[in-house]
């Protein structure tokens, strides 16, 4: 190939190098697909046959449809998914509670998802829960990676034993194990249904705080967050996002 032919086309790939990976293309061109990450918490996030869906995972899609955004969904465990987030190896998850530990890798935003109590199932015949001080002395199943708020998480005298989901949660109860699994109150309803376990649930309850929609600190698409606040926004304003709830009532 002559030299100066050889030259053109050195500059040439060069160019064409600089304008894929140009500013001036969309990010979420360069980006590739969003990687979405969480644990399987019906109703809140599920992932079966036909692909993720769920209350959180569907007020999501919407957005991203709205946007054109590709995501990709990656279920690990709670803990798993948070590791991910803080090394950069996921972009997005839907759940957190917001930490000052956690705040130093996720970017928390303005997206608030639905508040949920958080509940406490027991043997029939236990003796009813009351208050946090009740809870002492208890051996209380919690799921790895979760927080529950209201104080609960901080209070250095209880018992928390954790497990790696909420279904052998409840099953530490059964077989005597614990004194109380502690769940949100719709994921632990539909499960103690389901499961035919026959634990009660116990009437006092931790109040719910908000979960977040988190974009990770160390994501390519964390510069776009503020776009996906203005989609989620228009769906509150267009009745789309009511509509979603409507489906887990």
């Amino acid at each position: 190939m002559p030299l100066a032919e050889g030259s053109r086309r050195r500059r040439l790939l060069s160019a064409l190098g600089a304008l894929l990976w140009s500013p001036h293309l969309p990010l979420a061109a360069q980006a590739g697909p969003l990687r979405v990450v969480g644990s399987a918490d019906p109703p809140y996030r599920s992932h079966g046959p036909v692909g993720a869906s769920g209350l959180y995972y569907d007020l999501l899609k919407e957005a991203a449809q709205r946007m054109g955004w590709t995501l990709v969904f990656i279920e690990v465990p709670s803990a798993r998914a948070l590791r991910m987030m803080e090394t950069g190896e996921a972009d997005l998850m839907m759940g957190p509670l917001r930490t000052p530990e956690r705040e130093r890798f996720l970017s928390y935003g303005q997206i608030g998802l639905p508040v949920e109590d958080k509940v406490f199932y027991t043997l029939p015949g236990a003796v009813p829960l009351r208050s946090l001080a009740d809870l002492q002395g208890r051996r209380i199943a919690v799921q790895r990676g979760k927080r529950y708020g209201g104080g609960f998480d901080t209070d250095m005298r209880l018992q928390r034993h954790e497990v790696g989901d909420y279904r052998a949660a409840l099953e530490m109860v059964v077989r005597g194990r614990v004194d109380a699994a502690v769940l949100p109150e719709r994921q632990g309803d539909i499960l103690l249904r389901k499961s035919g376990l026959g634990l009660v649930k116990q009437p006092w309850r931790l109040p719910g705080e908000v979960p977040y929609l988190v974009i990770a600190r160390r994501s390519p698409w964390l510069a776009r967050q503020a776009e996906l606040e203005k989609a989620f926004q228009a769906m509150r304003e267009d009745g789309s996002w009511q509509r979603i709830l409507q489906r887990y009532r």
